[in-house]
């Protein structure tokens, strides 16, 4: 008994299994969590180390190149990336998407422990931790108000606690923070007068500004906690502070120094909208969900912070990226609902029946709910990627119980008297045909399974959903439809002018195509040959396509990446930046712009970025794609400032340039000679637009060097003069102060001169001999300015120049240009290596390139499995070039490229028009075997399939429609491949109904005539 029997005759069981899985879809739908993209989890792990004092060049050497020889040899790193700054080594290895986390983590640490002895002395031991944060923050809020920058510090520390504990926030960026610190000014002139030094201020802070553990004083019958706390617990009692005596008098602190209650060394700022303001970016683990972080973010905001902020202190959510994912997704619920509804509106065309209609359309909420409950169990989100496969599956899922039905209506107006028998008997009819499809199609999907990096893992998600999808509509059409069928399909005769009219078309189309067909059969070569020549304009339209990783998107956020010329200080870059927040602001579709500087990788003020949220969608006058090259081309002509806007990214990259690669090479000096030329070449070509290069070797140093024998003469130390030099023109935090009764904070103490300090003032330092003698530190030292490394960069252990640029080509022929000038410019020993999209465009082409090849077999093995037969298979598969050729037509059209979204829809060609041949096939098949001529069956079996037939096409042409014509949020990202698959649907329906018949013709009569010869032979 099969199926369809089990289901028709116990039809209550049959509809309690379908609305089993429509319970529980609805249900798995309400829980399951939103996000922009499928979770893409990147292995990375940070490797600090730090080293007071050191510049780059021995930072690189007697670190970096230690450490990255220990760790480059774990195995599975995708790209091993290191920074020497001064005074910190920051080495960061991205290990392959498969790679466990932990188990990397445990690989660097056991690494790093090997060579822990070969690092200086002097070298803070490595902190190595696990990067589980997303790149960018995805949500910025900023507080501005009335108050000092030092309250608004603080009120900034406390919002960031309460923000900290929300569950998925991995971190918190805080812009233009400079936390509370107990400053020490000195003033040069007064130490020189009393005779005091840095290393006698530094010694009375050890000596007299302490806090020990006391341990318990305890008795016969009590004890007591000794509190050895003999620390300044308020910043006036410094001033106390005993530096020493001289001619019988004591030497306080405020003899030499100006106490002052104030803030960090003023090395960053930040902005809103021109005012001065705190900014607080919330950067979420990564896999954790958006929209519930920002959800309860606003919960803790509306309910703990915003209440208790002072008077006239604002708190502005400047961005919020769940906003555009909650667009996203609505837009595509707007079009799955659309695209329900313009499939049933195709049913009812080509049907004429309510009931009928009614009987198909119940395959979809079936169909799709049961693909939710799929993703639900296997923990995956609703995103554009998730939610395109159940748009695809609007137009899929319909398809077998179109067949079913349209199959058992035809038997009941043949004459067919009984319902249950003709439901039956017409779904095990076709029941090959709709398996065949159906394993087809689930087929080309399981192939994602074997895609690798980010398309793997953006895809997975999209096969999983599509292929089981499928197969919840196969058995939805085996026993949901047939059950229905049995108890309410009917033949149904209108008589009204549109029942009338559509019969009367439909009817003369069946004669039409019977016409074609015959005379298709007639001139069997010349409508190959035709086909044949259609496929080879394939390449026309294939070359005139560009290349990208990812369409651009109309998120409604960006950056702007701000530079000013190295040694340049921080008020130059203030005023610098000013001058592009006004242009950015001066766009109408800005809304909000919070600006910093000073947090770069070497925490250089001239290094600076803006975030820019723009106004919402439906009052924007431009998309940001389109805002983005005007802004750009405004800020090419502001002086003395370089700025580049760039769209965030979820590729794991800091920036989002379309075009970000690395020089590199054995080299520093030879990189940085070559990059610039390289630069220079490239600028010459405006299309491939203005380039950044982030090479920083120019800055402006001044050297300290020791006359180390004449040092030693007065008994100084190297380590002393440098020390003297460090505290009075960088900086030292020689002590950590708190309030009684306190914050629960702990605040540095920090020695520095007093106001700015240059070359000049080195003749002021004064250091102490053993035998209490002062000397001079210019006497022993000498200064010496040149031009120094600010960071050193290296990429898999060689050196490397970082370019970052947003060509106005497409990124595939920007690569093609850059290699062209590349291969003139770099010698032996030095290359180009391409990194964030640039990379995983080539990752995409190739994953999907093997993918493509590999549905292919994987369709030929499933139908040679089905029809019992090594040929068939290829009469069916005659379709796939017909559509392909429809579909990159169709891309050049509209002017979409090939991105990761475009060529997916190429590969769902391969199973989507092998359905409509499949019925072909299989129906002519069936009249052969009742005695019938080739010809004679394909004359009766290709108009008997083709309503069918059209009905499947139109219903996923229709489906796809709405994205296909760029409506609504996150289009960019549907749109080309909605594109994709109308245009091949188009050209394979159209093409197979006379091509497929052709080949099946020529094939199935050489193979019967050979048959026939050889059983001849073997009869003689």
């Amino acid at each position: 008994m099969s199926l369809a029997s089990i289901s028709v005759k116990r039809y209550v069981f049959a509809a309690m299994l379908n609305l089993a899985i429509v319970l529980f879809g609805i249900v798995a739908y309400q829980d399951i969590g939103v996000e922009r993209v499928p979770n893409i989890d990147f292995a990375k792990i940070q490797i600090t180390t730090r080293l007071l004092g050191a510049n780059p060049e021995n930072i690189d050497v007697s670190i970096t190149n230690v450490l990255e020889g220990a760790v480059a040899s774990i195995p599975a790193i995708d790209e091993l990336v290191s920074t020497s700054s001064p005074g910190q080594s920051v080495i960061t290895p991205s290990f392959d998407l498969g790679k466990d986390i932990d188990i990397a983590f445990n690989e660097v640490q056991a690494k790093v422990s090997e060579v822990l002895r070969l690092l200086p002395d002097q070298a803070d031991p490595p902190i190595i931790t696990k990067t589980e944060t997303s790149a960018f923050p995805v949500f910025w809020l900023t507080i501005i108000g009335n108050r000092t920058l030092q309250q608004l510090n603080q009120i900034a520390r406390g919002v960031k606690k309460k923000l900290e504990t929300v569950d998925g926030v991995g971190s918190i960026i805080v812009g233009g923070l400079r936390p509370r610190t107990i400053r020490i000014n000195l003033d040069l002139d007064q130490l020189t007068a009393f005779g005091i030094t840095v290393q006698d201020i530094i010694a009375a802070f050890r000596n007299e500004h302490i806090q020990l553990p006391g341990g318990y004083l305890v008795d016969a019958e009590r004890e007591e906690l000794l509190k050895l706390d003999l620390e300044y617990h308020h910043p006036e009692d410094l001033e106390g502070l005993i530096l020493g005596y001289r001619d019988g008098g004591t030497i306080y602190l405020r003899d030499v120094a100006v106490i002052e209650d104030g803030l960090s060394d003023n090395r960053t700022f930040g902005r809103f909208n021109t005012e001065p303001g705190i900014g607080l970016g919330i950067v979420k683990i990564a896999g954790r969900n958006t929209v519930e972080i920002s959800r309860e973010i606003k919960r803790r905001l509306n309910e703990d912070v915003i209440p208790q902020l002072p008077p006239g202190v604002q708190l502005f959510v400047s961005n919020d990226d769940s906003e555009y994912i909650l667009q996203l997704i609505a837009s595509m619920e707007e079009h799955l609902f659309a695209g329900a509804i313009f499939a049933a509106l195709v049913v009812w065309f080509f049907l004429r029946s309510v009931r009928a209609t009614l009987i198909v359309s119940a395959a979809i909420p079936v169909s799709l709910l049961g693909a939710v409950l799929v993703m639900y169990f296997l923990d995956y989100t609703l995103n554009v990627v998730t939610m395109l496969a159940l748009l695809i599956l609007i137009g899929v899922v319909v398809d077998d119980a179109i067949v079913v039905l349209e199959n058992i209506q035809r038997r009941l107006e043949a004459g067919e008297k009984s319902r249950v028998n003709a439901s039956i008997e017409g779904t095990n009819q076709v029941l090959l045909a709709i398996v065949a499809s159906t394993l087809t199609l689930a087929a080309i999907f399981t192939v994602v399974l074997f895609m690798d990096g980010i398309p793997g893992k953006l895809f997975r998600a999209f096969g999983v959903v599509v292929a089981c999808g499928v197969l919840v509509s196969l058995f939805v059409s085996i026993t949901l439809t047939p059950m229905l069928c049995s108890r309410y399909v009917k033949v149904e005769h209108h008589g009204g002018p549109v029942y009338t009219g559509i019969t009367r078309t439909l009817n003369g189309l069946d004669h039409q195509y019977r016409a074609i067909i015959a005379w298709t059969l007639g001139h069997r070569w010349k409508v190959l040959l035709a086909a044949l020549l259609i496929v080879l304009l394939t390449p026309v339209f294939f070359f005139g396509l560009g290349g990208e990783f990812f369409p651009p998107e109309d998120e409604g956020s960006f950056q702007v990446i701000v530079k000013t010329p190295l040694g340049s200080s921080l008020a130059y870059g203030s005023h610098r930046m000013a001058e592009v927040e006004k242009t950015l602001l001066s766009f109408d579709d800005v809304a909000t712009a919070y600006a910093t500087m000073g947090r770069g990788r070497s925490s250089q003020v001239t290094e600076g970025t803006i975030y820019a949220s723009m106004v919402p969608s439906e009052q924007r006058q431009l998309k940001q794609y389109e805002l983005m090259p005007l802004l750009r081309e405004k800020l090419e002509k502001l002086p003395g400032v370089r700025a580049f806007p760039s769209a965030f990214t979820f590729t794991g990259s800091a920036r989002g340039e379309a075009l970000n690669f690395a020089l590199t090479g054995p080299d520093l000096e030879s990189v940085a000679r070559l990059s610039r030329e390289l630069l220079d070449r490239l600028s010459t070509d405006p299309e491939m637009g203005n380039f950044d290069l982030d090479l920083n070797l120019d800055l402006p140093q001044t050297r300290l060097t020791v006359d180390r024998e004449l040092a030693a003469e007065f008994g100084l130390s190297t380590l002393s003069i440098a020390e003297a030099a460090n505290v009075l023109a960088g900086g030292l935090n020689v002590a950590k102060f708190s309030d009684e009764p306190g914050d629960g904070e702990r605040y540095d103490i920090r020695l520095k001169a007093a106001g700015d300090f240059n070359l000049a003032d080195m003749s002021k330092i004064y250091l102490r001999t053993p035998n209490r003698a002062l000397v001079r530190l210019d006497s022993v030292a000498a200064f010496k300015q040149n031009l120094g490394p600010a960071v050193i960069s290296r990429l898999d252990r060689q050196y490397a120049a970082y370019f970052y640029s947003d060509p106005t080509i497409s990124l595939g022929d920007a690569i093609k240009r850059l290699n062209s000038v590349a291969a003139d410019v770099l010698p032996p020993g030095y290359s180009l290596q391409m990194l964030g999209r640039a990379k995983q465009l080539g990752n995409t082409s190739n994953s999907l390139g093997f993918a493509f090849l590999l549905s292919l077999v994987l369709v030929y093995m499933v139908l040679a499995s089905q029809f019992n037969s090594y040929s068939q298979p290829l009469i069916i598969m005659v379709a796939q070039p017909l559509a392909v050729i429809g579909g990159i037509a169709a891309l050049n059209l509209f002017d979409h490229t090939l991105n990761v979204f475009s060529m997916t829809g190429l590969v769902l060609l391969i199973g989507l028009v092998a359905k409509n041949s499949i019925l072909l096939v299989d129906r002519t098949n069936q009249l052969r075997d009742e005695g019938m001529a080739i010809d004679e069956a394909l004359l009766e079996a290709c108009p008997m399939r083709l309503r069918p037939i059209l009905m499947t096409s139109f219903t996923i042409i229709f489906a796809m429609m709405v994205p296909a014509l760029g409506l609504g949020a996150g289009v960019e990202l549907s749109a080309p491949m909605a594109v994709a698959v109308v245009g091949g649907m188009v050209t394979s329906t159209l093409l197979s109904l006379v091509v497929v018949p052709a080949v099946y013709s020529l094939v199935e009569n050489v193979r019967v005539q050979r048959a026939a010869r050889i059983q001849t032979t073997e009869s003689v």
